[in-house]
C-alpha cells in the first residue's frame, strides 16, 4: 500500500495510507453496485435486496435514488430489454408476459409500454403458430386439446387459440 506523508498535526498520525484519505464509501451502496454488476435489476428487486442486507428504509431510498440518478437503475430500460428478449426466446401471449413483468416488480404503466414495444406489429396468432411449430419440431404431432392446453399455459387468449387451431394449423 502506498503511503503519503502528511504534515503532523495534533491528534492525527504522521503517516496515513491513500485508502484512508479517500472518501468514505458506503458499504450498502457498494453491495448494490456489486448486485447490479451481475445483471440489470428493477428498483423493486434492488429494494428487496437492500432490505435483506439490513439497510434502513431511508438508507434504501437514498441509495436507490442515487442509482437512478446515475443511470444504473432504470425500470423502463429493464422492462423493454427483458420483454423483448423473453419473447424472442419463447413465444407467449400478452397475458403471460404481462404477469411476468409485474412479477419482476414493475408497475402497470411500465409493463404496458414494454409490451407495446416487444409485440410491435406481431399478432398473438402468429406467435401462437410459432410456438406450436417450435414444440412440434422435437416431438410427434399432438392432439388439438393438448395444443390448446399448451397455448393457454403460455398465456394466449381463447380467441387466438380458436383462430390458430380452428384454421387447420394443427
Amino acid at each position: 500500500m502506498v503511503a503519503k506523508r502528511i504534515p503532523a498535526s495534533k491528534g492525527m498520525p504522521r503517516r496515513q495510507t491513500l485508502r484512508s484519505l479517500s472518501p468514505v464509501v458506503d458499504p450498502i451502496e457498494q453491495a448494490a453496485l456489486r448486485h447490479l454488476a451481475r445483471r440489470d435489476r428493477t428498483e423493486a428487486q434492488m429494494r428487496a435486496y437492500l432490505v435483506r442486507l439490513g439497510a434502513s428504509s431511508t438508507h434504501v431510498r437514498s441509495v436507490i435514488k442515487r442509482l437512478v440518478e446515475q443511470g444504473y437503475l432504470n425500470d423502463e430500460r429493464y422492462a423493454l430489454r427483458w420483454a423483448s428478449e423473453r419473447l424472442a426466446r419463447c413465444p407467449m401471449g400478452r397475458e403471460r408476459l404481462d404477469a411476468e413483468l409485474i412479477g419482476q416488480g414493475l408497475d402497470r404503466d411500465t409493463a404496458e409500454r414494454a409490451l407495446e414495444h416487444a409485440y410491435g406489429g406481431r399478432s398473438e396468432r402468429e406467435l401462437a403458430l410459432a410456438l406450436l411449430r417450435q414444440r412440434r419440431g422435437a416431438r410427434n404431432p399432438v392432439g388439438r386439446s393438448r395444443e390448446a392446453t399448451l397455448l393457454r399455459r403460455y398465456g394466449f387468449t381463447e380467441e387466438s387459440i380458436e383462430a390458430v387451431l380452428g384454421s387447420g394449423a394443427s
